[in-house]
């Protein structure tokens, strides 16, 4: 049973691992906002919710973009 707990403890944590690596690449944060480690925290965690809202409403709608390219084009129409 243990080997089983660990390969399972060891799989989340590598879906926790790729989930900030994907967050960094597609997500143009170069600097956040404030200097404590809750307003980095925050602008992370805003940008993982608009990453699912995203990607909510692209299912709902059935938009077949990816969510990159999703993002990128929303992104040029904020900026």
């Amino acid at each position: 049973m243990l080997p089983l707990a660990i390969a399972d403890i060891h799989r989340s944590r590598l879906q926790v691992e790729l989930s900030f690596g994907w967050i960094k690449q597609h997500f143009r944060i170069e600097s956040f906002f404030g200097t404590s480690e809750n307003a980095a925290k925050s602008q992370t965690q805003i940008a993982e919710s608009v990453c699912m809202i995203v990607a909510i409403t692209r299912k709902r709608l059935k938009i077949g973009e990816g969510l990159h390219t999703t993002l990128q084009i929303l992104g040029s129409m904020i900026l």
